[in-house]
């Protein structure tokens, strides 16, 4: 017979966080099958101390779901575990509902495969070592150049696609400043799907079959969220979605207008492709153009070329954006000078380290690096009216060979540039009608429609019908963060009283809890807990079947009603089911926080009232 160890949990005086010492002996396991808090570790926790604003994290730390092993690197307990299995097995569904096969790679690369796909950068965020041997590894952040290169040596034709591969492992990124705790950390899980497809038509309808999946997914959750157009950045590709739960937690600033389905991470920004023409003369002057401007300077990484982004204020725009955090946007910046130069956000004056850099060639003698500055104009920016910023450079520069761009639209273009950063109350410029939203946001997954980038250069082809080549495969690869999902599950349906989470991925869906020890009352709790454990033994499911519930009993016998209920309220059970006085008028009462409902139910009724409750959550 197995054994368990006792382990209720101590006073609500406890230290906080940690379990006290205890000599409670080894005992056998109860002989029924009944899930009992009595044989679940769960840490001590003072359920009295409450911390003001916890975040997610904190909240579940608190509640005893798990603990911080280091910066950025987290240890799941019990709890946790089960909230994370539990997510897992509804991703699994969702991934066999479009015909994916599930994988597990290793989370060790090559160095050089990353070197031979183009994204290994020194000073990148990589756990990267040498082995014995002195070969060069690191540990996987993402999957493609493994996945591309286990596929190519399995396909070659067309009639092997499509493929549809996903795991569910760990990731490693060397965060510089790990912060908000599961959100953003060093060791992380995370589910990534790649499809792989013979035609770029035929890879467009995967990547809408894997975003109706993602839906569907996201709905079971019962998490209000927003999919949104995103930038592909270093994954690739000219196609990407993000899914994101609105909440003040999240690093994300999502738009959405409030009339259509206009959704767009503030990083996507749509620029028509720009070129850069060298000043050869001074723009004229234009006495008539008064209105002020906002300007805001870059430096590139390499430190050779000073961008100079000028728009026109926005209060002199529209009235509706008076109160316009008076700032340039970033993201279309460096869309809008995407193949021109690259630009380096994160700088502080750059002006000065511009000209510090200028002064540091000059005095060396080295004739070999280039210097220039970059003028990059908002439509609604006359080249006219900058004339005074570009006539200072060329007085303070022109001396040292530094060269001069203007950044243009080209002639037939009928899209502008816009540096503005978008807010609140803008209209919308799909429908026109609608004003724009801004709300923060957690991501919690992203998909891709990658092209070819990988497969052409990891030697991934297939050979179309009658085609004498073999061309490269099409592939899309699609994320869902499952580690940082708990977190902002957790944060966007806590309350005051704690954690709150929706039915499909709750540790357990009810607890029983039981006041103190009473024959009567012990047996009704039994009783109750068996009718809801209970499900129909038919062998097709039907809309009448009775599903078992995961249900847990609250059996300990060394805390009071009181603190197990704000123990449950912490823990976050969508259903508390307490069998208390109210047992002696033959009843019981019942909790759900989120449909804010607490009744005295007829205790022959509970199974069927708790199956109802669970059903709308």
């Amino acid at each position: 017979m197995k054994t368990y160890f006792s382990s209720p949990r101590a006073a609500a005086s406890g230290t906080h966080g940690y379990l006290k010492a205890r000599s409670a002996p080894l005992r056998c396991a109860h002989s029924s099958s009944r899930q009992r808090v009595t044989d679940f570790w769960i840490p001590t926790v003072n359920v009295h101390k409450h911390e003001e604003a916890p975040d997610a994290t904190q909240l579940l730390i608190r509640a005893g779901y798990l603990r911080q092993a280091y910066a950025g690197i987290f240890q799941m307990l019990p709890l946790g575990l089960r909230v994370q299995e539990k997510l897992e097995r509804l991703i699994d569904k969702h991934m066999r509902s479009v015909k994916a096969s599930k994988v597990s790679l290793s989370s060790l690369s090559s160095k050089a495969l990353w070197q031979k796909s183009g994204r290994w950068k020194p000073g990148a965020e990589f756990f990267a070592f040498k082995d014995r041997k002195d070969s060069e590894w690191l540990l996987t952040p993402t999957h493609e150049e493994e996945i591309t290169t286990l596929v190519a040596g399995l396909v070659q034709t067309r009639q092997q696609l499509p493929v549809r591969l996903y795991q569910i492992g760990r990731k490693y990124r060397d965060e510089k400043r790990p912060r908000g705790g599961l959100l953003r950390g060093r060791e992380f899980l995370m589910k990534d799907l790649y499809t792989f497809d013979a035609t770029p038509k035929e890879a467009h309808a995967t990547y809408d079959d894997i975003r109706g999946a993602y839906r569907r997914f996201l709905d079971e959750l019962t998490v209000p969220y927003t999919e949104a157009r995103a930038v592909s950045g270093d994954m690739g590709g000219n196609l990407s979605h993000e899914y994101h739960f609105p909440n003040t937690a999240g690093e994300d600033i999502v738009i959405t207008c409030t009339n259509c389905d206009y959704a767009r991470n503030e990083e996507f920004s749509r620029q028509p492709t720009c070129s850069a023409e060298i000043i050869k003369d001074l723009p004229t002057a234009n006495s008539t153009n008064t209105r002020p401007l906002l300007q805001e300077d870059y430096l590139s990484p390499d430190g050779q070329s000073l961008i100079r982004a000028v728009a026109p204020h926005p209060t002199t725009m529209f009235s509706a954006v008076a109160q316009h955090d008076q700032s340039l946007n970033s993201y279309a910046i460096k869309a809008a000078l995407n193949g021109i130069v690259e630009i380096d956000s994160g700088l502080e004056s750059p002006h000065a380290l511009f000209e510090k850099n200028v002064s540091s060639l000059s005095s060396s003698g080295n004739g070999t690096q280039k210097l220039s500055i970059y003028y990059l104009l908002d439509t609604q920016v006359e080249p006219e009216s900058a004339q005074a910023l570009i006539a200072s450079d060329m007085d303070r520069f022109s001396s040292e060979g530094v060269d001069f761009y203007l950044v243009k639209i080209p002639p037939n273009s009928t899209q502008g540039i816009n540096l503005l950063k978008h807010q609140t109350g803008d209209p919308c410029p799909d429908c026109g009608t609608g004003t724009l939203q801004l709300n923060k946001a957690i991501e919690v997954g992203h998909t891709f429609h990658l092209g070819t980038r990988y497969s052409s250069k990891l030697g991934l082809t297939s050979r179309l019908d009658n085609a004498q080549d073999p061309v490269p495969v099409e592939m899309g690869c699609h994320g869902i963060g499952v580690s940082r999902l708990i977190a902002a599950v957790a944060s966007c349906l806590s309350d005051e009283s704690g954690l709150n989470w929706p039915r499909v991925i709750a540790p357990f869906e009810a607890v029983i809890i039981v006041q103190k020890s009473h024959g009567g009352r012990v047996q009704a709790a039994e009783q109750i807990y068996d009718e809801l454990a209970m499900s129909s033994s038919s062998p097709s499911p039907s809309p009448n079947a009775t599903v078992a519930v995961d249900v847990l009993l609250d059996d300990r016998q060394d805390q009071g009603l009181g603190w197990k209920l704000k123990d449950a309220d912490a823990i976050g059970y969508p259903v508390i089911i307490v069998v208390g006085r109210s047992f002696d008028t033959g009843k019981v009462e019942v909790q759900c926080r989120r449909l804010k409902i607490k009744r005295d139910v007829e205790v022959a009724a509970v199974a069927g009232f708790v199956r109802d409750l669970l059903q709308k959550l």
